[in-house]
């Protein structure tokens, strides 16, 4: 309780709560439906993430194994021509 200073007598302060009942909750159904959409969009996009990731992986192997493949036919082909002379 506080006391007015105006009027000397006993004031007593009510607190209230306030809330947002003229909003519709959402019915436990379409939350948890919410959730399964969430979860399965969730889903989707680490798959696509890992697809990209594993295709990219395979990708840079192949090149990589496709440029061993030139640098070696390169080092044999140079070897070789160094290696033979005109005949005469």
């Amino acid at each position: 309780m506080i006391r007015s200073s105006a009027a000397g007598s006993l004031v007593s302060m009510i607190v209230q709560k306030r809330t947002l009942n003229w909003l519709p909750r959402a019915s436990l159904y379409d939350e948890a439906e919410t959730a399964r959409l969430k979860r399965r969009a969730q889903a989707q996009a680490d798959l696509a993430t890992s697809a990209n990731n594993n295709s990219a992986l395979i990708a840079g192997g192949t090149s990589n194994v496709g440029e061993q493949i030139n640098l070696t036919l390169r080092i044999a082909a140079a070897r070789l021509q160094n290696g033979t002379t005109k005949k005469v």
